[in-house]
């Protein structure tokens, strides 16, 4: 699943992870999230989100840590 990145302040919406604290349960998809919901870090539209695609940097693996 595509993980999605908060434009505003990087914060990261994980599927495999959801957004327990506002009802999104791990699993769902990013575009099944209702436009209601608001960035949990920043409270940022869900509009200010856009798909993140790991680079890789030469000589390793894809980088993404979001701890």
């Amino acid at each position: 699943m595509a993980k999605y990145k908060c434009t505003n302040c990087n914060h990261f919406y994980d599927p495999e992870r959801g957004d327990k604290r506002q009802g999104i349960p791990a699993g769902t998809e990013f575009k099944d999230i209702p436009n209601e919901w608001r960035c949990p870090a920043c409270g940022g539209p869900k509009s200010k989100y856009s798909r993140y695609e790991p680079r890789p940097f030469p000589g390793y693996g894809p980088c993404f840590d979001n701890r």
